[in-house]
């Protein structure tokens, strides 16, 4: 397993254009513009670090932050945890622990995305196909015993442990349904075909399968869950710029809080970053954002739960949490 992660680090490391010194490094320097290497999946769930970027406010911390898209957490986590990357931007997954399990060093210090529980209006829906709901197959989610669910990323994404929460309080665990790895994009179409009988999927995908009559919601994220956050580099944890940097993003979290995050100025800049049009993104529902972007241990401990259940993890002990999150940049924000 080791040997693993180390080639996957490795392969990763090479993949990108690096500087010749660390990231952590140059935050190190003490320097008015100390420089921040972060690694971000292009998405709106992480507005925040956008926003925060194209109104100066990291500037305003005497930092300069590149920011550098990447497929996903699992690709960019190895990165941060030798120090080619400080940040990094991503949804959790059970990758996540097992490279943390097998030593990586990273610090989980905030949650992105968080689920406000809106019915009517959610960036997320459990989809359902509508045949199936029209001739009373699934009508509840306690129907979903023994079907097929996309979820992106598979067992082990967030996605499928979002799928748990909905089942659990309809008294299902995760091992009842088979899931099945598929991206949004691909939901849809799979759903309305008969190769899924639902899907957990993300708007605007969702909204189209809703809006043409190929799904019916069964349900969203109940408020208050996420699924993404910011990873600290266990390195630059330790330098003075980790909390310069959490304080610009934390500042533009409070610039999202509620329909302000549907403002014209903040939908261009969000819209900018993830090369979206802003007529597009008007249209679909956003996260929320908690206004110190506080990690979410509890949650944290649930994810880990479901992962081990569904056999995504190899290791059978819980991880201490000591280890991988830190709350003390959201405790101190101004």
């Amino acid at each position: 397993m080791n040997k693993k992660l180390k080639l996957v680090a490795a392969l990763a490391i090479s993949g990108l254009a690096l500087t010749a010194c660390s990231a952590t490094e140059s935050a190190k320097t003490g320097d008015k513009a100390a420089t921040v290497e972060v690694g971000i999946v292009q998405l709106p769930i992480f507005a925040p670090i956008y926003v925060a970027q194209a109104k100066g406010y990291f500037e305003d911390e005497g930092l300069t932050v590149n920011l550098q898209t990447v497929k996903s957490g699992s690709d960019a986590i190895p990165l941060a945890s030798s120090g080619k990357l400080d940040v990094v931007a991503a949804g959790f997954s059970a990758g996540m622990f097992s490279a943390i399990e097998t030593g990586l060093d990273i610090k989980i210090v905030g949650s992105m995305g968080v689920s406000d529980g809106n019915t009517e209006k959610s960036p997320t829906d459990l989809v359902v196909s509508k045949a199936l709901f029209d001739d009373g197959t699934i009508t509840k989610v306690a129907d979903l015993k023994g079907k097929k669910v996309g979820a992106a990323g598979g067992v082990g994404g967030t996605g499928a442990f979002l799928t748990s929460l909905a089942l659990k309080e309809a008294g299902l665990g995760i091992n009842d349904v088979e899931i099945v790895n598929l991206g949004n994009p691909d939901m849809p179409t799979a759903i309305k075909n008969g190769s899924l009988d639902a899907g957990l999927i993300s708007a605007p995908f969702s909204t189209i399968a809703l809006g043409d009559g190929t799904g019916v919601s069964l349900g969203v994220p109940p408020a208050g869950t996420s699924g993404t956050g910011v990873i600290f580099g266990d390195e630059f944890a330790d330098t003075e710029s980790a909390q310069k940097f959490f304080n610009a993003v934390s500042k533009a979290a409070k610039d999202l809080q509620g329909e302000a995050r549907y403002s014209d100025e903040n939908l261009k800049m969000i819209a900018e970053a993830t090369d979206q049009e802003v007529d597009k993104l008007k249209s679909v529902p956003l996260y929320t954002w908690l206004p110190n972007l506080a990690p979410l241990p509890e949650q944290l401990a649930d994810m880990e739960s479901v992962w081990m259940d569904a056999g995504a993890l190899e290791y059978k002990t819980a991880i201490p949490q000591d280890q991988y999150v830190d709350g003390s940049f959201a405790e101190k924000v101004k």
